[in-house]
């Protein structure tokens, strides 16, 4: 018959069944605490990022877990004031690597179109204090010194306001005489048949003003805008003939007569001694229009007497003569006259 075991001989001892235990649960702590703190470890690494920060002459390059620019520089302890230009804006988010940067005010000098005034002005280059102080730059205007150059108190500024101006110059062009003979008109008489127009010129002139001055101007060739119509004066070329009398069947006219003596007191200036062909001024000798009379032909003129077309005079032009007689007297009483004169032909 086989003896029962009492159950207290199999089981362990109460007490090494408690230390088991207490082993058992530090394990399963420990397993489940490790990733926990690995990914606790990560993200604190990850909450913090490069920044780069330029103020008042110096960079400086922090890890920083603040979320905006604003936060970056209080927490950086850098003072920002009311005129300062903060890049990017204040209250951008922040993100790996951003580059901020605080411009103070700085006073310039500057000069647009010749007006001058005093600013204060965060930037850092001369374009940039233009464009900060809203001063609009047109294609021709001219930026001393050049808009790259870095900022600085005190720089004087200067934008010389440019542009160019047009407009036509017209100079007028005179009309021509043209003479034109015309048979139905007797000798000596003229006729405007066309009373002429004169023409017109342009040019276009360039200028290039800088602040309302004139600096450089160019003008362009002369053009013809509007030719000119020449003047159109008939000649008369049909000859009056005698029809009776001594001279019957040959030419005549009919002229307006003065008289002058070759002497100091003519009237309307001394006269020489020799006429302008050389002959010697007494009576007899007349001042014709050469146009009209040629040199050199033999007259008879009613009144005066035989005489040679020998010379000629700046006031003797068409239908004019002017007869000389050997003194001043003659010449006063002869005075002014209508005369016929007679063409016999060449001396």
């Amino acid at each position: 018959m086989l003896s029962a075991t009492p159950v207290s001989a199999i089981l362990p001892p109460r007490r090494e069944v408690r230390v088991g235990r207490q082993v058992l649960h530090a394990c399963l702590c420990f397993s489940f605490l490790l990733p926990v703190a690995a990914v606790a470890l990560t993200v604190g690494l990850a909450a913090t990022q490069p920044v780069h920060v330029r103020a008042d002459g110096t960079t400086v390059t922090v890890r920083s877990s603040a979320r905006t620019v604003r936060d970056v520089l209080a927490a950086s302890r850098i003072p920002v004031h009311q005129q300062d230009l903060v890049t990017p804006a204040p209250d951008t988010r922040v993100w790996s690597g951003i580059q901020i940067t605080v411009v103070r005010p700085v006073p310039v000098v500057l000069t647009v179109g010749g007006q001058r005034r005093v600013r204060r002005v965060p930037a850092e280059t001369v374009g940039g204090a233009l464009a900060a102080l809203g001063v609009n730059l047109r294609p021709l205007d001219k930026v001393y010194p050049d808009p790259r150059t870095a900022l600085g108190p005190g720089l004087r500024i200067t934008v010389e306001r440019r542009e160019r101006r047009t407009w036509k110059e017209y100079r007028p062009i005179p009309f021509t005489s043209q003479a034109v003979n015309d048979p139905s008109l007797f000798k000596g008489n003229v006729l405007i048949r066309s009373a002429g127009r004169p023409g017109t010129r342009e040019r276009t002139v360039q200028a290039l003003y800088a602040d309302g001055r004139s600096v450089a101007v160019t003008a362009l060739p002369w053009t013809v805008a509007a030719a000119a119509a020449p003047q159109v004066i008939a000649v008369g070329t049909r000859a009056m003939i005698a029809s009776r009398g001594a001279f019957a069947g040959r030419e005549y006219l009919t002229l307006e007569a003065t008289a002058y003596y070759p002497g100091p007191n003519n009237f309307g200036g001394g006269v020489g001694s020799r006429t302008a062909t050389g002959m010697v001024a007494q009576r007899g000798v007349v001042a014709v229009d050469p146009s009209l009379i040629p040199l050199g032909t033999r007259l008879y003129i009613e009144g005066y007497g035989y005489a040679i077309a020998g010379d000629t005079g700046g006031a003797i032009q068409g239908r004019r003569i002017d007869l000389c007689y050997n003194t001043y007297d003659e010449a006063m009483r002869f005075g002014r006259q209508q005369v016929k004169v007679y063409i016999l032909g060449d001396h």
